[in-house]
């Protein structure tokens, strides 16, 4: 298990490397630290776009020095989302949550629970390595994720892990992501 989960250049891939990815960087080399996972998710469930050349975006971001220990998709997370969802004790965000699914699609804030559960180690993935589990995350997001890091929080203190969230920092940079 490393000390700490680094979340950097959130991407869709609908999108092409901006100026949200270069800021990301220069704040993951403020926050850098010996014992460290670098993970990044791409996000192919909200936009899909199937010619997303996940090559280059990695080799853009170790051609900068920071090469990904993990690049993971969020469509990789349903799975995790619906035992995230099981682990929710109030009713009423369980149902609300439910709903959505039935009649969208998975929330934001639910991949979101589930991607810091998968990091810190409560769940698993075939496709994670336990080995970059850590015991906190820091995660470099654009501002105009808050709102739906705010809900995810909510669904993390719903669960058995409710103390988690306090091994949790998120840093955000402005920028234009969709969210």
């Amino acid at each position: 298990m490393k000390d700490v989960s680094i979340e950097y250049a959130h991407i869709y891939t609908n999108s092409k490397i901006n100026e949200e990815h270069q800021l990301s960087l220069e704040i993951l080399e403020e926050v850098r630290q010996s014992s460290e996972s670098l993970v990044v998710l791409v996000d192919d469930y909200s936009f899909p776009d199937p010619t997303f050349n996940y090559d280059s975006f990695t080799a853009w971001l170790s051609k900068r020095g920071h090469s990904p220990n993990v690049v993971f998709r969020e469509s990789q997370l349903i799975p995790l989302c619906d035992q995230t969802l099981e682990l929710v004790k109030d009713r009423d965000l369980k149902e609300e949550l439910v709903t959505y699914i039935q009649t969208k699609k998975y929330a934001c804030s639910l991949f979101i629970a589930a991607w810091y559960l998968l990091r810190l180690g409560k769940l698993n993935h075939t496709d994670f390595p336990e080995s970059e589990s850590a015991a906190r995350l820091i995660n470099i997001l654009p501002e105009s994720f808050r709102p739906f890091e705010e809900k995810a929080f909510g669904i993390l203190k719903a669960t058995e892990y409710a103390k988690i969230v306090d091994n949790i920092e998120n840093r955000y940079i402005k920028g234009r992501a969709i969210a």
